[in-house]
């Protein structure tokens, strides 16, 4: 369920677009039932581009609200979320690398989905077609080296797709949290005997939120 894509404008060398961030993260949403507000609980923040020291230096500030660092790695094999964070890098922050290649498997797997239960995605209807072209603009294609054939996410240089990274780094930050124990499932059963608020029609949905300038995508969060 995607309940937020906040697009934040400005120069992620300037501290302004960071602050703008982090006041988003520090939010929280109303449920339809008698329970706390939400939190955003995890936050997978794109390291990558140009301005890498910068996004270490967020994480780095913010590791105990699980504002984690991380950067994607394609091919075969490679898992969703690391076993632990590597530590190899210029601003010694732990570096989660993500499997995107494993991250789109499943996101592209649930859109084909075409009936409400386990795994169907669910948008707001303010969802523009440009959010669903960003969400689609990948495809899987085989090329071959030395005769071996490898498969390999593309898109055409002219598309954009910051709506698929926000998409795969919010499923990236929930299995993070699933690695620390969480149990979704039981929590989801936990609220959902909770009595309903009067008129009010707000639901538990997950965040995928990103903050751009010169078309970069940053963070994607999990609630």
């Amino acid at each position: 369920w995607s309940i937020d894509y906040r697009v934040l404008w400005g120069d992620p060398s300037s501290p302004a677009v960071w602050k703008d961030l982090d006041n988003y993260l520090s939010r929280t949403f109303p449920h339809s039932r008698e329970v706390p507000d939400l939190t955003i609980r995890a936050v997978a923040v794109d390291t990558g581009g140009h301005h890498t020291l910068t996004s270490y230096a967020f994480c780095r500030a913010r590791q105990g609200r699980r504002i984690w660092a991380i950067k994607g790695r394609g091919g075969m094999g490679v898992p969703i979320w690391p076993r632990r964070p590597s530590r190899n890098n210029k601003g010694k922050v732990p570096l989660f690398i993500i499997g995107v290649d494993a991250c789109k498997e499943a996101v592209y797997s649930r859109l084909r989905l075409e009936e409400s239960g386990p795994g169907c995605c669910h948008f707001p209807l303010e969802r523009d077609a440009e959010y669903f072209k960003q969400l689609t603009a990948e495809a899987v294609v085989t090329r071959y080296h030395k005769g071996r054939p490898i498969r390999e996410w593309k898109k055409r240089d002219s598309d954009r797709n910051e709506a698929l990274d926000c998409r795969v780094y919010a499923l990236a930050a929930l299995q993070g949290l699933i690695s620390m124990g969480l149990q979704l499932n039981r929590e989801a059963n936990r609220i959902s005997v909770a009595p309903l608020k009067a008129n009010t029609s707000v639901s538990v949905k997950p965040s995928p939120i990103k903050t751009k300038a010169k078309r970069r995508v940053i963070t994607s969060s999990w609630m």
